[in-house]
């Protein structure tokens, strides 16, 4: 049952992409500057097929109105478990590691290839943090200084780490079968009269949905990526109906 006091906070879904990858053959092309996870790859090609997918509503002219909030569980665990061990092993420390930074890392590199100058944000979230999570992109999409907002998820396959730091918390790790992925959705706080038919969301409103009907079953399982399921369901029904 929804919450009836819920804030409600429309949008319009002008764009969205979701990417999935189960092993280095189907991997995005690796970003310079990161190194061995295939997490900044999967962010920066949803966001890319994402921006395309939106090219008839002109994203291009928004960009330095745009804002991006990345929602991820637990950020890049393949840098974090990689530098843990080179750490417990007594090894250099190789910078580009600094797995701390690279949500907002790749989110910066982004914003220098689409020319984005909005705010952005990274949130660590899980199931029980769905509502909070879209509140947060509606409040900032509300915001005067904001026409258009790309919304990621990303979250990778779970490991030994993972998997134990998320016990008890329903849903938070992905089951390693389902591969890594990453989902990205442009919202606009009205449609473009000249564009194609926009769906209109409520992002106040829990967005989770049983079996989201992603791509290659990239909705199934984990933290934020199930959330996005709502979303995609009401844009499938708009864009079919067109």
């Amino acid at each position: 049952m929804n919450d009836l006091s819920a804030p409600s906070f429309p949008a319009f879904v002008v764009g969205r992409a979701a990417v999935v990858c189960f092993s280095d053959e189907d991997a995005p092309p690796s970003v310079p500057g990161f190194v061995e996870s295939r997490f900044s790859p999967l962010v920066r090609q949803a966001v890319d097929l994402c921006w395309a997918d939106a090219k008839p509503a002109g994203p291009d002219r928004f960009a330095d109105r745009t804002g991006m909030l990345m929602l991820t569980a637990f950020g890049d665990s393949t840098t974090t478990d990689l530098a843990s061990r080179r750490l417990v092993e007594g090894r250099v420390r190789n910078p580009l590691l600094f797995y701390q930074s690279v949500p907002t890392s790749i989110l910066g590199f982004i914003t220098r290839e689409l020319g984005i100058t909005g705010p952005l944000t990274c949130l660590s979230v899980h199931d029980g943090g769905t509502r909070e999570s879209f509140e947060t992109a509606g409040l900032m999409l509300a915001d005067d200084a904001v026409d258009q907002l790309l919304l990621i998820g990303v979250e990778l396959a779970g490991t030994a780490r993972t998997t134990a730091a998320g016990a008890g918390v329903p849903g938070a790790v992905r089951d390693p079968g389902l591969g890594d992925a990453a989902v990205a959705l442009l919202l606009r706080r009205q449609p473009d009269p000249a564009g194609p038919a926009a769906a209109a969301v409520d992002l106040g409103a829990p967005a989770g949905t049983p079996a989201p009907p992603f791509p290659a079953a990239a909705g199934k399982g984990s933290g934020p990526l199930r959330s996005f399921g709502g979303l995609w369901a009401v844009t499938d029904h708009v864009r079919e109906n067109q």
